[in-house]
């Protein structure tokens, strides 16, 4: 979604076009650059990365950018260039600051994240004088009330005089039909009021989702493995709802109680500068509550935020996991844990409602209290004559009115205490930066030849547990790599590392002769289809899910993917064919299914290099063979980089690495490696039964640890 008057980055990447070109110099017109010098820097600077590039410089006045670059350098392409740089800025959530702002950075995190949530001044313009508007015509009705008690005693005020009104009776019709259409006409600004309001405040809290959304997605996965997924949904949503809270609840407050300060002090101080001493006087006592409880609200609220992070985990993780509670009957065990973090949270929650309740008492009782002492005091006025009864009767419904405003500011403040909290969580998002980043050099997909080089490569995903060390191989553009051995000895990692997942902790790896650490993500990893072992399917139709990749692909090709996956027999099978919701996760079809639609969606990609990570473990040996006889015909030209437990499928690889605690032990082809006798001989005799006597005696070597 895109905030409203504002255009999609998609359409602002179509808005480009070129103003004049020579060889070496191109102007470009960028309609996403206008008013924004951020943007315009930002991009200036990810053009000068490019080693053809020699020199660029956007103006944010005029929108454009000239480019200037070494002529006839091969597949260099400036608007393409242009185009991509553009569209990874305003991916990561450039688009979202301020026209002529500055870059998020410094001040409390509310400051920061407010810079991001609050809308366009012209936003606020109609519900702020949808407030004065309504707050006027309360007062008028406040007044409308005051002047029928008192016309109804005899007392008609002046202006029923000026219209003509000589008698308290017709005075009252008068002032019946008047309140009837000042109560409609209430009742119409303020639920318009409140709706642009939320309107603001749901804008507010999509601009800081779709921010915070973009940002992850700039991450290194190990944030993803850190936060987990509960927690950053709960930052992503109900945070981001929390600031939109505070700018709805803090924007109407304070354009309503300003307006009733103003109004109400003014008719006191015109009326005895006495009585508004009086009346003031409550006045700093309603803030003593908030000094004395203020700090524990906060640490309750801080406490029950904790155990509800904890609870929504452990819900999260339950459902995701329904199957294998079920099977293992693990009900009872999962209610007791849900139910013994629940009641915590039920405690935390009703301490800190105790907390914030007995605030918001404390201040009530100030207000009361001052509210009968302004009364009582006007009433003595009012008996000495020095106050007429229709200006008491005025008094008595201004003053409770002034002294709400302060207890409304207190809930306001605690609607800001929950958005401090809440911004925090968003801002240790914000201030997180990738240790892995898009290099400058460009390797467009259709030049990839998809040779690949593992040069001494090691790596841990943390420094006390290495899990590779020193492996080095070389797949062929074009050529067939299978990487076997035991369960936990690093296959899976390589290919982590081969999209950049993961930088290497010491050696290289190398596409086409570039490391890929200077390749262009966007480039490197459209150069690879990858089918993990942990298929994942997105809520959704089948065809979407084919065609993840590729969402412009038309059925012909995404019929042709799925035959080549074994996977065409699902159109008929899933009711609505490829319209069909194959379910949460692919709960809808079986794990083989999943299997063959995420190798059918790698196909359709189309890259270079195919990398298959157990991708047919979950099918039968017949299904396996139809694939991979389908693969050999799909892939041929392809690159192809096969993990396998089943030694069957991989016989036939060009070469075959064979892994045991992160090293590499044997390399080779199939018949040489089973010749060997070494630890390949020992796992194929174990899968293909050629034991001598059907018993068999596996040896493994395992290396001395460090």
């Amino acid at each position: 979604m895109t905030t409203p008057g504002r255009r999609s980055p998609e359409a602002d990447l179509e808005a480009m076009r070129v103003r004049s070109a020579i060889p070496g110099r191109e102007r470009w017109e960028v309609a996403a650059l206008r008013k924004r010098p951020l943007l315009a820097k930002e991009l200036a600077s990810a053009m000068r990365r490019h080693p053809a590039v020699l020199d660029a410089t956007a103006n944010p006045l005029t929108g454009r950018i000239l480019v200037f670059y070494i002529p006839d350098t091969p597949g260099f392409d400036c608007g393409a260039l242009l185009q991509d740089r553009l569209r990874e800025l305003l991916t990561a959530g450039l688009e979202h600051f301020p026209e002529g702002g500055t870059r998020i950075g410094k001040g409390s995190a509310l400051s920061r994240v407010l810079e991001i949530a609050i809308p366009d001044r012209r936003e606020l313009v109609k519900p702020a004088l949808l407030s004065v508007t309504a707050q006027a015509v309360g007062f008028l009705q406040g007044y409308s009330f005051v002047s029928t008690v008192n016309t109804a005693r005899g007392d008609l005020p002046p202006f029923l005089k000026a219209f003509g009104f000589k008698r308290p009776a017709s005075g009252l019709g008068f002032m019946g039909v008047l309140s009837f259409g000042l109560i409609l006409t209430s009742a119409w600004l303020q639920s318009h009021r409140r709706k642009a309001w939320n309107r603001v405040a749901q804008t507010s809290a999509q601009r800081i989702r779709t921010h915070a959304y973009a940002h992850l997605q700039t991450q290194d996965i190990e944030i993803f493995d850190r936060y987990g997924t509960a927690r950053l949904l709960h930052i992503v949503t109900e945070d981001s709802e929390q600031i939109g809270d505070l700018i709805e609840e803090a924007g109407d407050t304070i354009v309503e109680n300003l307006l009733v300060v103003a109004f109400s002090g003014l008719t006191l101080l015109t009326t005895s500068p006495l009585l508004t001493l009086v009346v003031c006087l409550p006045i700093p006592f309603f803030f003593l509550p908030a000094k004395l409880l203020g700090r524990r609200v906060s640490e309750a609220y801080a406490h029950q935020r904790e155990t509800h992070d904890r609870f929504e985990q452990i819900l999260e993780s339950s459902l995701s996991g329904i199957k294998d509670v079920k099977s293992f009957t693990a009900e009872p065990q999962e209610r007791r844990r849900l139910a013994a973090t629940g009641e915590r949270l039920v405690e935390q929650s009703l301490e800190a409602a105790a907390v914030s309740n007995l605030q918001v008492r404390l201040t009530e009782t100030v207000g009361v209290i001052g509210a009968y002492t302004a009364a009582a005091y006007s009433g003595i006025l009012a008996v000495r004559g020095e106050m007429t009864q229709a200006r008491y009767s005025w008094i008595l419904y201004l003053v409770p009115k002034l002294l709400s405003a302060p207890e409304d500011l207190e809930e306001t403040l605690r609607v800001y205490h929950k958005a401090t909290r809440s911004a925090k969580e968003i801002v240790k998002i914000l201030d997180t930066k990738p240790v892995i980043r898009s290099g400058p050099v460009r390797l467009p997909v259709p030049s990839v030849r998809g040779e690949l080089i593992f040069e001494n490569v090691s790596f841990g995903y943390h420094p006390s547990h290495q899990v590779l060390y020193d492996v080095s191989f070389r797949l062929p553009a074009g050529g067939t790599l299978a990487i076997v051995g035991p369960t936990g000895s690093g296959k899976s990692t390589l290919l982590r590392l081969l999209l950049r997942f993961y930088d290497v902790d010491s050696g290289r790896i190398l596409l086409d002769g570039k490391d890929i650490r200077e390749l262009d993500l966007r480039d490197l990893r459209g150069a690879v289809s990858l089918v993990s072992q942990e298929v994942y399917l997105f809520r959704g139709s089948l065809r979407d899910n084919v065609r993840y990749a590729r969402p412009d692909a038309p059925d012909e090709q995404v019929l042709a993917a799925m035959l080549n996956a074994s996977a065409l027999g699902l159109v008929d099978s899933l009711p609505g064919g490829l319209d069909g919701d194959v379910g949460e996760r692919g709960s809808r079809l079986s794990g083989g299914e999943r299997q063959r639609i995420a190798i059918a969606r790698a196909l359709l990609k189309d890259a270079p290099i195919l990398a298959l990570d157990e991708a047919t473990s979950h099918l039968d040996f017949e299904t396996e063979a139809a694939i991979q006889r389908s693969l050999r015909i799909a892939a041929k030209d392809k690159s192809l980089i096969m993990i396998a437990h089943r030694l069957a499928t991989i016989r036939n690889a060009d070469q075959i690495v064979v892994l045991e605690r992160g090293r590499i032990r044997e390399r080779g082809r199939h018949d040489d490696l089973v010749a060997a006798g070494g630890l390949y001989a020992s796992l194929w005799a174990l899968q293909s039964g050629e034991a001598p006597g059907g018993m068999l005696e596996v040896r493994v070597s395992w290396p001395e640890e460090n």
